[in-house]
């Protein structure tokens, strides 16, 4: 006899299936309007500079309010990927950005007993039960040696929501105070997430329900970096994930990551994000905010205006996709560039539309 818990996973499987069918024969196709010649912040930037950001950006998101951008994204202060601090800045074109302040630190001394030695910040959301801004940020530890772990890996990745200081839409420039892990590995942990997971956490309303990505991914095998959903009643949690059979997600074949996720004006759901690809940046669209369609590839650098280097893990990170008033997309996203003997990672700029 088939277990009821079989049952459930099949019938999850058979429902995604036909959704993403049926979905895909209605979606539309993104295409590069316009991009920005060469980065829009580089190891030139005055404000990069001043601050110290020896190697550049990576991961974040950005939101527009009236004529402003906010942007809240990772420095990499020192070495990439490794010395880690989250940053404010702020454009009225996001193209000319100004750095405003730094919003979390991490904690020096990156060891296994140290679960704060890098921050990584991927969503930004007005809270209306809090009327203030939240930020979703992924704290690690180092691999343990002694456990047979690898030690230049991160592990054990928890997501922090840390709430505005001051009350309302005008208090998205912080401080920030820190109110609770919101996932982390647990007893609820399911097999296809890893060692490295909880990693990345992306919120976003649908009706009066919240979702999230979040990432996994296994070092020891190393495999690949599948993507889940969870969901919550309000967006303070609780925070539950959602059943194997819809999770992993099947958007990416091999790799994602920040996923960021927009309403869209005329319905439906975009989210766009970190894969593969060469000068590429990829994304998915939903009709429901919670089927999936597979990622579709989008190179975002031209053959006359390649300032980044080549490779899947150069062009990388977009912020978001801001849909404005004339129904086009604006996009940052991060991408390392060798120049004058200096690795950076800078940000770039295109504008996405609707074939």
């Amino acid at each position: 006899m088939t277990s009821p818990c079989k049952l459930v996973i099949v019938g999850c499987l058979i429902a995604n299936a036909l959704c993403l069918a049926a979905f895909a024969q209605n979606q539309k196709e993104l295409i590069v309007r316009e991009i920005h010649e060469g980065p829009i912040i580089d190891h030139r930037h005055p404000d990069v500079i001043a601050s110290g950001n020896k190697s550049g950006f990576e991961t974040g998101q950005f939101v527009k309010l009236g004529d402003t951008y906010h942007m809240f994204i990772n420095e990499m202060f020192d070495r990439p990927h490794r010395d880690m601090r989250i940053s404010y800045w702020t454009s009225t074109d996001a193209i000319n950005w100004n750095r405003k302040s730094t919003i979390v630190e991490s904690i020096p001394g990156r060891t296994p007993f140290n679960p704060r030695s890098e921050v990584w910040v991927t969503g930004v959301e007005f809270n209306d039960e809090e009327n203030a801004w939240n930020i979703f940020y992924v704290a690690y530890r180092a691999g343990d040696k002694e456990k047979g772990e690898i030690e230049a890996n991160d592990y054990e990745g928890r997501i922090w929501r840390a709430k505005s200081v001051i009350p309302g839409i005008d208090g998205i420039a912080g401080p920030y105070v820190d109110m609770a892990i919101v996932l982390q590995p647990d007893k609820n942990s399911q097999s296809w997430e890893g060692q490295q997971a909880v990693a990345a956490f992306n919120p976003y309303r649908v009706g009066n329900k919240w979702y999230a990505f979040y990432d996994g991914h296994n070092h020891v095998p190393r495999g690949d970096w599948p993507l889940g959903m969870a969901t919550a009643p309000t967006l303070n949690g609780p925070w539950t994930r959602m059943p194997e059979g819809h999770n992993p997600v099947p958007i990416s074949p091999e790799f994602n990551e920040n996923v960021q996720v927009t309403e869209l004006k005329s319905g439906g759901y975009l989210a766009i994000f970190d894969s593969f690809g060469d000068h590429e940046i990829a994304y998915s669209q939903s009709k429901d905010g919670i089927h999936w369609d597979k990622e579709t590839r989008l190179k975002v650098q031209s053959d006359n205006n390649l300032w980044a280097d080549a490779g899947d893990h150069a062009t990388r990170t977009p912020l978001g996709a801001v849909e404005e008033e004339d129904g086009t997309f604006t996009v940052v996203y991060t991408a390392r560039y060798d120049k004058d003997g200096r690795v950076f990672f800078g940000l770039g700029r295109v504008v996405l539309a609707w074939k």
